[in-house]
């Protein structure tokens, strides 16, 4: 099996970190014909990425787009994990990819991050609910197209730009929209998610959770080792020249079992309180992650022999994530007062 050279960014993050060790993880013949490199910010996380047996790409900023390209250039694989919103360092990668391409005339291939707030409606802020079921057999691409015509959303964007820009260059693109990402991440760095520390954070700070008006609309989910398994299938798709075809209650008892919250009542908060305590004044933020109806199923995935192994975790996961997120905080966030009684 001929060698390739994969780069993964976002290997600090939550999910490119969870990424990174499960392909490091793998025993199947494919990886050992991997050459693995991640994008870091600074040296001290360099360090950190060659002790894992890892050559790292410096890179300070997604900004530095020269610079993004000029690494693109050197990967026939790339995993961007580290950003669905960054529209353009995806589209310095593919190009960097594109002139390896042209240079080389072997196959690239890229993997970009995406979420399905994409596909949200908006019930609170504009009246438009959507109850349809989306399938990765539809031509999902089309219909983010027709969203985006009616409203910009960064990370819409950058899936649009994926495809296009792809095609232009001649590199083969997938786009993996994921649901809510629950579960503790196995990364060298950071291994929480973002929606669930936020409302954990809030919880805590008012002494017990809250859900937009009723709490009734509805967001799938899926567990970040099971995300982290559908990476591998698709490396291991491409590293054996497989052909893939792709259309473009608990948490609230578990706290005050816990000790940690003052009340065992559900608080009903309007979009626009949602928005302050949650996305810093952005109420259509929390109306996309939080308060918004987002249903797809996974068919191609599971075509190409992907089946969840955590699903089962989902009620449990509020506690587990409650618990470790007290012992040990994500660097950078304020922790609001524990109440003395809590004991873990």
């Amino acid at each position: 099996m001929e060698s390739r050279s994969l780069l993964v960014t976002g290997v600090s993050g939550y999910i490119g970190g969870t990424v990174l060790s499960a392909i490091l993880k793998t025993k199947d013949p494919w990886g050992k014909d991997l050459k693995i490199s991640a994008l870091v910010r600074n040296e001290a996380q360099a360090a950190k990425t060659r002790a894992l047996g890892v050559t790292p790409e410096v890179c300070p900023s997604f900004d530095e787009l020269d610079k993004l390209e000029s690494i693109g250039e050197k990967f026939d694989i790339i995993i961007h994990a580290g950003s669905g919103w960054h529209t353009p360092s995806a589209k310095a990668l593919i190009k960097g990819q594109g002139t390896r391409r042209q240079k080389t005339g072997t196959r690239v291939h890229y993997i970009q991050i995406s979420g399905t707030s994409n596909l949200s409606d908006r019930p609170y802020t504009e009246g438009y609910i959507d109850n349809h079921l989306f399938s990765d057999e539809e031509d999902i691409f089309s219909y983010e197209k027709y969203r985006e015509s009616r409203e910009v959303y960064f990370q819409r964007t950058t899936d649009i730009a994926v495809v296009e820009d792809g095609e232009a260059f001649g590199v083969t693109t997938y786009i993996i929209i994921a649901q809510t990402i629950f579960g503790l991440g196995s990364g060298p760095f950071n291994r929480f998610s973002m929606q669930l520390p936020i409302l954990i954070t809030d919880a805590l700070q008012t002494g017990g959770c809250s859900v937009v008006s009723h709490g009734d609309t509805i967001y799938n989910h899926v567990h970040i080792e099971d995300l982290a398994a559908l990476y591998l299938i698709l490396l291991r798709n491409i590293c054996m020249n497989v052909t893939i075809l792709l259309v473009a209650k608990g948490s609230i008892s578990a706290g005050h079992e816990l000790g940690v919250f003052s009340s065992s009542e559900v608080a009903k908060i309007t979009i626009q309180e949602a928005g302050e305590k949650w996305v810093s004044g952005n109420t259509a933020g929390a109306e996309l992650g939080f308060a918004s109806n987002s249903r797809i199923k996974a068919v191609l995935a599971r075509k190409l022999g992907w089946t969840p192994s955590y699903a089962g975790e989902w009620e449990k996961t509020f506690r587990t994530e409650l618990t470790e997120f007290i012992k040990n905080p994500p660097v950078g966030r304020d922790m609001p007062k524990i109440p003395e009684k809590f004991d873990l």
